[in-house]
C-alpha cells in the first residue's frame, strides 16, 4: 500500500546503521557469566541461562516464571509469539530487573538477578528473594512485546528482528500495565497490595483533590520521585480502566499497536479505535472519578508534627536517650543525615556526599539505607548502606556514626543483605544476609568483623531487617504465604510466629522487654500497632492520615514515625494508647482471606508450578553465534540530485549475531549504489571474555563522492565504580581522487589513545547538581601522522566544579570548567577550537566569516576540536588552547504535560525553563585571547516520555577577532 512506502523507506536507510556490535549485558551482569560455571535450563516455555551454582534458585524462579508467562499467554489477545521467553539469571547483585526488546543484533530477552539487596523491594511488596514475582512483572513486559503483527511482523520474519512497534507504547502504559499484573498473576505481592504504593498515591491525590494532570504520567514529574509517574499513576490509571472497560480492551490495545505502521504517531487515535475516547479524555475521566470517591482525611488531635518536612523519601531511627535520626532528601535539598532533639530540633544535619578520588563510598540516597539503630546510651547509630562495587555491583557496608557530631567513625565491607539491628550492648550488628533466593539473620561481631549465622533457613526464603531486644532475643519480619509477617528468634534459637494474617506486618521495634511496635496494614493503610508477646492481638495506636512508615518508640509512652503529608514526609509523634476501645481495633490472626473470584485465567489463584525440564546443560561457548540475529538484505532508489530524470540504485547487506551470551559478537555490513559502483564494506568484532573490560576491533572500507577510506581501531573500556577508562589503537587512510580541480592526496593517521573520567557530585531534582567535581584526562600519540612521517601528541586535560547557587534561591547552580589542550608537534591549526554548534541552530550575527580551512592532507577522517561558547558560529585555528567557562543556570519548574502534542504527535511534557548566564575564555597557542558573555533560555521538553527537546534562545557578546554579536535560536535532543 502508498501509505507503507514511506516508512518502509526509511526502514531501509536506517538498515547502514543496524549492523554493530555493543555490550550485550551491564558491565557486572557479563562479568558474572564470564567467570561462572553457565548452564542452560530449557523448559516448554523458558530458555534459562544461568551460574551452575545457582541451580536451586534458578529451578525456583523459572517455575514461578514460567507460570506467569502461561498466565499472561492465555488472556484474549490475538495470537503472537510463542517462542520460549529467553532469560538470564545472573548472581551479580544489580537490584533489578529488565526487558530487552527485540532490536538489531540484540534479540528480545529477560535480565535478572537472583536476589534483591535494597528494602525498597521489601516496602514495595516484594522481598529479597521474591524474584519470581519479579519475573512475573517482567512477564508482561515480555508478552506484551510479543505482539508484533502486519508489516513489522513481515520485517522482523526476514531481518531476524529489528523493531518491536509496543516498545515505543508510552512508558505509562508498558510499567502501568506490568505492575497492574504483578499483583494479579495468582499472588498478592507486589505494589498494587503495598501500603506504601497505596500511601504515595492516596497522599498525592488527596493534596490535588483528585485532579491529577496527564503531566503526573510521566516519569520526568519530580512530585512523583522516587517512585516514578509512570509506574505510580500508571498503574492506577489502568486498574480504571480495566474497572470501567475491562481487561480485554487493553490487549486488544496491545494487538492494535502491535499492527501499526509508526507507532509513536497517533497513539491516541489508536486508544480512540479500543476504548471510543482518546487518552485525554479517558484520563480527565480517571481523574473526576478521583474527585468524586476523594476522602479527605487529616491528622488526629493526638499526631504532633515534629518536622513539618523531612523529603519525599527518609528513612528514621529513634534513640532511647530520645534524639531522632533521619537519612533523608528532598527536590531541593541533597540527601542529609540529621539528628534531632527530641522534641524535633536539629542537633546536627551533614550531607553525606565524598567528592574526590579515593571516597569511601558512592551512594548516598535514602532508598539504599536500611538498619538505621542507636546504641543503648545513644552515643552511636549504625545502619546499612549499599553502594556501588567496582563492578558496578551492589555491597553493603555497616556505618557507625557519631551521633552527637555526625562523624563517620568506621564502616564494615564486604556484605551482602540490608540492615539491621545493633544489639544493645553494641558489640554486634544483626542484619539480613542474602545469597541466592535465601535470606538469613547474621550477626556481625563489629570487633572482629566475624559474621555468625543466626537462622538457617533452606530454600527460598525472605527476610526484613530485624530489631534485637535487651535479653538477645530478635523480632523480624518473614515472608510468608499470607505476606509479610513477625517471627521472633528465641535464645535457644528456636524460631515462633508472632502474627499469622495478610495485614502486611512489618518493620517491628521492641517498646519494652514485652512489647513491641510494628507497621500493620488497617483499611488499606499502614499504621503503628503494638503487640504483648506476653499474650493478645495487635492493638492499633495511629490513625495516620495516608502512611505510617519506619515507626519507633521514643520511651515506653510515645513512638515518632514518618507521616506521608501531601508529595513529602513529616516527622510525627504519637502516644502509645488505643485510638479507640481495643476490642474494636484488635485485629485477630487469621489465614489468609479467601482469594477473590479471579477475573481471568491469569488471575486464578496460584497453586504452585511443576517445570517440565527438557533438557538442563552446560553453556556451549559458542551457542547461536554461527545464526545472524540480524540478516538484512536491503535494495531501494533515490533521485540523483545532478540528474532529476535518473535514480540512483541502492543495495547492501547488513549481518550481524553472536552467541547467547554475548562472549563473541560480530557485525559486517556492505553497500554499494550504482552511482559510484564501488563497494562500502565493514567488519566489527568484539568480546566479552576479557570481562569486566570490553574488547572490540572494527576494519572498514567506506566509499564516498571524492574520496575512499581505510579505517581499523581496536579498542577497549571499562568503568571501575562509575568512572570510565578506554583505550584505543586507531588506524585511519583516506584517498581523495584527483578532480579538474586538484590532484589526488593521501592522509592517514596512526597510534594510540587513552582516556579516563571521574566525576563526584550530589544534586536536588529541582536545583540540578549542587556540589560537584569532575576530572577527566586523555592522550594520544601518532607516529605515523597525515602525509609525512612526523609524529605529534594530543594531550587534554578537564576539571569540572559545581557550586551551590545565590543563597536561598535552591533551583540555582554554578558552573566552572577549565581545559587545556596541547597538540604537540601537530600541524598549524590542526586544532579547531569553537564552531561547534550545541543542537540545530539558526545564526544571526555580525562580524567576519568563518575562514577556517583544513588542507586536505589534514582531514584523515578524525578532527581535533573544542567546543567555546559563544563561538558557535566562528572556528579558530591553533596548536594549542586554555579554556575557562562559568555557566550560572536557574531553573524554572513546570513539570505539566498532555496526553499527546495535536492528537498525533505523542505525549508532551514541559519540564523546566532555564535562565542562563555564561562567561568564556580562550587563549590559543598561549598568545591570543577569546571572550564572550551571554545568556540563554531553554524550555526543556519531552516528546513519548522518552525523546527529551530543547528549544533556545542564546545571545553571545565577543570582544575579541572583530567579531560582533551572536544570537542562536534553535532546538537540541
Amino acid at each position: 500500500m502508498p501509505r507503507r512506502l514511506p516508512p518502509l523507506l526509511l526502514l531501509l536507510l536506517s538498515l547502514a546503521g543496524c549492523a554493530f556490535v555493543t555490550p550485550r549485558f551491564p558491565q557486572n551482569v557479563q562479568v558474572d557469566f564470564a567467570r561462572e560455571d553457565m548452564r542452560k535450563l530449557t523448559t516448554r516455555t523458558l530458555e534459562l541461562y544461568y551460574p551452575a551454582r545457582l541451580r536451586p534458585s534458578a529451578l525456583r524462579i523459572a517455575a514461578r516464571l514460567e507460570d506467569c508467562v502461561e498466565r499472561l499467554r492465555s488472556l484474549p489477545r490475538k495470537p503472537g509469539s510463542q517462542e520460549r521467553v529467553l532469560v538470564y539469571l545472573t548472581g551479580a547483585d544489580f537490584n533489578n530487573a529488565y526487558v530487552n526488546p527485540d532490536y538489531s543484533s540484540i534479540p528480545q530477552q529477560m535480565v535478572m538477578p537472583a536476589h534483591m539487596s535494597l528494602e525498597l523491594f521489601n516496602l514495595l511488596g516484594f522481598g529479597p528473594s521474591e524474584l519470581g514475582e519479579v519475573g512475573c512483572h517482567e512477564s508482561v513486559h515480555y508478552v506484551q512485546l510479543e505482539q508484533t503483527h502486519g508489516i513489522w511482523w513481515l520485517v522482523n520474519t526476514i531481518t531476524g528482528g529489528l523493531f518491536q512497534p509496543n516498545s515505543l507504547t508510552e512508558s505509562w502504559f508498558l510499567e502501568g500495565l506490568a505492575t497492574y499484573y504483578e499483583g494479579r498473576l495468582g499472588k498478592s505481592q507486589g505494589r498494587p497490595h503495598s501500603p506504601l504504593w497505596r500511601g504515595f498515591f492516596e497522599s498525592a491525590s488527596q493534596s490535588l483533590d483528585g485532579q491529577f494532570h496527564p503531566g503526573y504520567l510521566s516519569p520526568q514529574h519530580r512530585r512523583m520521585d522516587p517512585l516514578g509517574g509512570n509506574y505510580l499513576t500508571g498503574s492506577y490509571f489502568i486498574q480504571w480502566l480495566v474497572e470501567r472497560y475491562g481487561e480485554e480492551r487493553l490487549w486488544k490495545l496491545v494487538e492494535v499497536q502491535g499492527g501499526t505502521i509508526i507507532p509513536p504517531i497517533a497513539l491516541t487515535l489508536r486508544f480512540s479505535n479500543v476504548y471510543g475516547r482518546t487518552i485525554g479524555s479517558l484520563f480527565e475521566e480517571f481523574t473526576w472519578s478521583l474527585a468524586r470517591n476523594q476522602q479527605q482525611r487529616v491528622r488526629p488531635a493526638t499526631q504532633q508534627v515534629l518536622a513539618p518536612n523531612v523529603g519525599y523519601f527518609a528513612r528514621l531511627a529513634a534513640s532511647p536517650d530520645g534524639a531522632l535520626a533521619t537519612v533523608d532528601a528532598g527536590r531541593e535539598r541533597v540527601p542529609h543525615l540529621t539528628v534531632r532533639e527530641r522534641d524535633g530540633s536539629v542537633r546536627f544535619s551533614h550531607s553525606l556526599t565524598q567528592f574526590l578520588p579515593g571516597r569511601r563510598w558512592i551512594s548516598t540516597f535514602p532508598t539504599v539505607m536500611s538498619g538505621l539503630s542507636f546504641t543503648a546510651d545513644g552515643s552511636f547509630l549504625f545502619l546499612m548502606a549499599a553502594d556501588i562495587d567496582s563492578l558496578g555491583s551492589y555491597l553493603s557496608r555497616v556505618w557507625q556514626v557519631n551521633a552527637r557530631t555526625g562523624e563517620i567513625i568506621k564502616t564494615w565491607e564486604g556484605l551482602e543483605g540490608m540492615g539491621g539491628s545493633i544489639t544493645p550492648d553494641g558489640q554486634a550488628y544483626v542484619f539480613v544476609h542474602v545469597e541466592g533466593d535465601t535470606a538469613n539473620l547474621h550477626r556481625l561481631e563489629l570487633s572482629t568483623g566475624a559474621r555468625v549465622p543466626l537462622t538457617r533457613f533452606e530454600g527460598h526464603s525472605s527476610l526484613g531487617p530485624p530489631s534485637v531486644a535487651a535479653d538477645g532475643r530478635v523480632v523480624f519480619p518473614q515472608m510468608t504465604e499470607q505476606g509479610w509477617n513477625l517471627a521472633l528468634l528465641e535464645t535457644d534459637g528456636t524460631v515462633r510466629a508472632l502474627t499469622q494474617d495478610a495485614h502486611f506486618n512489618y518493620s517491628p521495634r521492641w517498646v519494652d522487654a514485652n512489647r513491641i511496635v510494628f507497621q500493620r496494614e488497617y483499611e488499606g493503610r499502614w499504621q503503628a500497632h503494638v503487640l504483648d508477646l506476653t499474650g493478645g492481638e495487635p492493638v492499633r495506636i495511629t490513625d495516620a492520615p495516608h502512611l505510617v512508615m519506619d515507626v519507633a518508640p521514643a520511651g515506653d509512652a510515645e513512638v515518632v514515625f514518618l507521616n506521608r503529608d501531601n508529595f513529602d514526609f513529616s516527622l510525627d509523634r504519637a502516644p502509645i494508647a488505643p485510638v479507640a476501645p481495643t476490642e474494636a481495633l484488635a485485629q485477630a490472626p487469621s489465614p489468609a482471606p479467601e482469594p477473590a473470584e479471579a477475573t481471568s485465567k491469569a488471575s486464578a489463584p496460584y497453586q504452585g508450578h511443576t517445570l517440565d525440564i527438557l533438557t538442563d546443560k552446560p553453556y556451549s561457548p559458542m551457542e547461536h553465534f554461527f545464526l545472524p540475529e540480524l540478516r538484512a538484505p536491503y535494495f531501494y532508489a533515490l533521485p540523483d540530485p545532478d540528474n532529476g530524470n535518473r535514480p540512483i540504485f541502492y543495495g547492501g547487506l547488513a549481518l550481524a549475531g553472536q552467541d547467547r551470551l554475548g562472549f563473541h559478537q560480530y557485525a559486517l555490513l556492505a553497500q554499494m549504489d550504482s552511482q559510484l559502483k564501488d563497494p562500502s564494506v565493514s567488519f566489527s568484532y568484539a568480546t566479552a571474555l576479557t570481562a569486566p573490560w570490553y574488547t572490540s576491533l572494527t576494519v572498514a572500507r567506506l566509499v564516498q563522492d571524492g574520496r575512499r577510506d581505510l579505517q581499523a581501531s581496536l579498542s577497549t573500556s571499562r568503568e571501575f565504580w562509575t568512572t570510565p577508562v578506554s583505550f584505543n589503537l586507531l588506524a585511519l587512510r583516506r584517498d581523495y581522487y584527483a578532480t579538474d580541480t586538484r590532484p589526488a592526496a593521501r592522509t592517514m593517521l596512526l597510534g594510540p589513545e587513552a582516556s579516563i573520567s571521574y566525576f563526584a557530585g550530589e544534586s536536588t531534582s529541582y536545583g540540578g547538581t549542587q556540589r560537584g567535581v569532575g576530572l577527566s584526562l586523555g592522550a594520544g600519540v601518532y607516529p605515523l601522522a597525515f602525509d609525512n612521517a612526523n609524529p605529534f601528541a594530543d594531550l587534554r586535560a578537564e576539571a569540572t566544579a559545581f557550586l551551590p547557587g545565590l543563597p536561598l534561591l535552591l533551583r540555582d547552580n554554578l558552573q566552572l570548567t577549565a581545559i587545556a589542550r596541547f597538540l604537540p608537534n601537530a600541524p598549524e591549526g590542526l586544532l579547531q577550537v569553537g564552531g561547534i554548534q550545541a543542537g540545530t541552530a539558526l545564526t544571526f550575527r555580525e562580524g567576519p566569516e568563518d575562514s577556517r580551512s583544513l588542507p586536505l592532507r589534514l582531514q584523515p577522517g578524525i578532527s581535533f576540536s573544542e567546543y567555546l561558547r559563544g563561538y558557535e558560529d566562528y572556528a579558530l585555528s591553533a596548536r594549542s588552547v586554555l579554556l575557562a567557562q562559568a555557566r550560572y543556570r536557574y531553573r524554572v519548574i513546570i513539570d505539566y504535560g498532555w496526553t499527546s502534542f495535536f492528537w498525533l504527535l505523542p505525549s508532551f511534557f514541559i519540564s523546566q525553563v532555564e535562565l542562563e548566564a555564561f562567561a568564556s575564555w580562550a587563549r590559543t597557542d598561549l598568545r591570543d585571547n577569546h571572550r564572550a558573555v551571554g545568556g540563554a533560555l531553554y524550555l526543556r521538553t519531552t516528546f513519548g516520555q522518552a525523546v527529551p527537546l530543547s528549544l533556545f534562545y542564546q545571545y553571545a557578546r565577543r570582544f575579541d577577532d572583530g567579531l560582533g554579536d551572536l544570537h542562536l535560536v534553535g532546538f537540541a535532543l
